[in-house]
């Protein structure tokens, strides 16, 4: 008898984790929005009731997502409050329990909307609360549910590509579309304002192009941006990363018609007291974001991630700080040292070269820089340079007592002075036999670059891949040009157990080896030319930019080609990996399947080759 219980009671406890860890929750009506360019902001059909903070309109390129059909009800959010409780969040409870809430807490614990308004959006909902019910949402699914960007929002709100240019979100006659002051009805629920204006159940109005509904007026929206008073261009501007208030759209039922139109733009605190007024809708990402978001939280990720697929960004984030000392965050914009990628670039530019005749990879360093002296003048070919088979000495070797790091980085001296003092050492392999990385091979190769072009180093690059690439942030750092706020590097001490700041060098003493500047978003650029275009280098060029060489275990003109498996599929990846202390970045390429990924980390906890890896199965799969 014994037995037989202690089974019952085991069989009921394993049942009930297994319920709770199934258990299925109320997911809202999505609707697919197809990807595109848009100018956000003041348009033509604004018809001139824009406001400062929306009258500089911008263009704005978003990625496939999804939206929510209707805006959170409250029906919806009692069950997340009833799963994990009313917390407080930033000061104040996520729901506020006041006289207009229409939500009650029951004597056990649980949480009921009052009969009649379930249907109703939700209010009372701080900024942090509807950010607390798409986490929720998103554990229990397995999907990526978020609130959406401001420019997710107003694009959704205009139509997408189905758009017909309306002033309010569906059509430009607004009582169609929306619920306002000036256009109040007879409403069972809310707060009372001009007489009987109120909040309504959702979907009750005509739905927009693309069949959403309640995006003028009803509730203003809370979006995930920080509010700024500049509308913000690029990929699905993110906004600043620092500030008081958040991002509101839509209007509401006690606001005037004109601030439901779509472009109109308000904010709020995100503890805001007066939530009456103040609802939210979620957004969805298409395809891989969850799991990459999981990953990148398991790992402790410091830096940016962008992974693209077919000239088509698929995944763009940005986690934890550029610069612990100041509390700068990261941004997707921020400005990275890239380490060796710089490589790559010089040996675009030197093939590039090579297709217009001007140089010979097969001659020596001396055919074309006659000023150099080292013993490797007229036996080291160009080749060699690419593939680090010079056999000369590497610039690193010299390293004072005392000093932290070779004295290369920290020799206020010319690029010219850098040839001569640290990349003319003696051959301590013969050339062509032997791969050793060394930065003074690149150092060389910029020279020559100079010598060729009769310009400098920074002004070629800049003309022959940053401009016409239209890669604004990026660049060369020298003696007179160093970006102020680029990305901090920070090692983690073993023995301390503790995250240092790296100790300040002379990056332009890196040069054509290693002294390149630049963001994610330009890093795509750069490969999407090279790799999809194909606007860089002609074909032959290409493959010889990627062919290896035994000698150099798989190392090609500054990048490493190998093959490796990849969801039990044999792939070809070209990977080209930038070091320099904490600094930790890397431009992977699955060749055959047009995925690249880009990883700018600034601590060395990071494994960028295990990103590659694991991200780009993830697109695979």
């Amino acid at each position: 008898m014994y037995k037989h219980t202690l089974f019952l009671v085991l069989f009921l406890i394993i049942h009930h984790i297994t319920n709770a860890q199934t258990s299925k929750v109320t997911e809202p009506v999505m609707v697919f929005v197809k990807g595109g360019e848009f100018m956000m902001g003041c348009t033509k059909e604004q018809k001139g009731h824009c406001i400062s903070d929306e009258k500089q309109p911008v263009l704005v390129e978003l990625h496939d997502f999804w939206m929510g059909k209707y805006e959170v009800t409250n029906a919806q959010y009692a069950e997340f409050l009833s799963q994990v409780g009313n917390k407080k969040e930033g000061g104040a409870l996520w729901y506020k329990m006041d006289k207009y809430a229409l939500i009650e807490k029951t004597t056990q614990g649980t949480y009921v909307v009052k009969k009649g308004v379930e249907n109703h959006p939700v209010t009372n909902v701080s900024w942090y609360g509807a950010q607390a019910y798409t986490e929720w949402l998103s554990q229990k699914t397995n999907k990526n549910y978020r609130l959406p960007t401001e420019a997710e929002w107003e694009y959704a709100a205009r139509g997408g590509q189905k758009s017909k240019g309306y002033m309010y979100s569906g059509s430009n006659t607004p009582h169609e579309v929306a619920w306002s002051s000036d256009i109040a009805e007879n409403s069972k629920a809310g707060w009372k304002f001009k007489g009987d204006a109120g909040m309504h159940s959702v979907g009750q109005k005509k739905p927009n192009e693309l069949g959403i509904y309640d995006m003028s007026g009803n509730l203003k929206e809370w979006c995930s941006n920080v509010y700024h008073h500049v509308l913000e261009a690029g990929i699905n501007p993110t906004g600043p990363a620092t500030g008081s208030t958040r991002v509101l759209r839509g209007g509401s039922w006690d606001n005037d018609i004109e601030d439901a139109r779509v472009s109109d733009r308000e904010h709020g605190f995100p503890v805001e007291r007066f939530r009456i007024n103040k609802g939210f809708r979620v957004a969805m990402e298409k395809g891989i974001a969850a799991k990459v978001d999981a990953y990148i939280k398991k790992k402790k990720f410091s830096g940016v991630l962008l992974i693209r697929k077919n000239g088509k960004i698929l995944y763009h984030k940005s986690f934890g700080m550029a610069n612990r000392e100041k509390s700068i965050p990261h941004q997707n914009n921020t400005q990275y040292p890239i380490a060796s990628i710089t490589k790559i670039f010089t040996s675009v530019i030197i093939l590039q070269l090579m297709e217009e005749g001007k140089i010979d990879l097969d001659k020596t360093i001396g055919h074309y820089l006659p000023s150099y002296q080292g013993p490797g003048r007229d036996k080291v070919t160009i080749h060699q340079l690419l593939t680090h088979t010079s056999g000369l000495q590497r610039s690193e070797d010299k390293q004072s007592k005392g000093n932290l790091f070779p004295d290369i980085y920290s020799d206020s001296i010319s690029t010219d002075e850098l040839v001569k003092k640290y990349c003319s050492g003696k051959l301590i392999h013969p050339p062509g036999s032997t791969f050793n990385y060394a930065n003074g091979d690149y150092i060389i190769l910029g020279k020559i670059i100079e010598q060729l072009t009769k310009d400098t180093y920074q002004n070629v690059l800049q003309k022959r891949i940053l401009t016409p690439l239209k890669m604004q942030s990026s660049g060369l750092i020298t003696n007179t040009n160093k970006p102020k706020n680029l990305a901090q590097g920070y090692t983690w001490r073993r023995k301390t157990k503790k995250m240092t700041r790296d100790a300040d060098k002379l990056f332009q003493n890196y040069f054509a080896g290693a002294a390149m500047y630049a963001t994610a978003e330009d890093l795509a650029k750069f490969a999407d030319a090279l790799y999809d275009k194909k606007t860089l280098l002609k074909p032959a060029s290409l493959k010889l930019f990627l062919q290896n060489y035994p000698q150099t275990r798989g190392y090609g003109y500054g990048l490493w080609v190998r093959y490796s498996t990849y969801n039990k599929t044999k792939v070809r990846v070209a990977q080209r990996y930038g070091r320099i202390w904490g600094i930790n970045t890397l431009v992977g390429r699955l060749m055959d399947h047009g995925i690249t990924v880009i990883v700018l980390s600034n601590t060395n906890l990071v494994n960028p080759g295990a990103f590659l890896r694991v991200t780009g199965e993830f697109v695979m799969n």
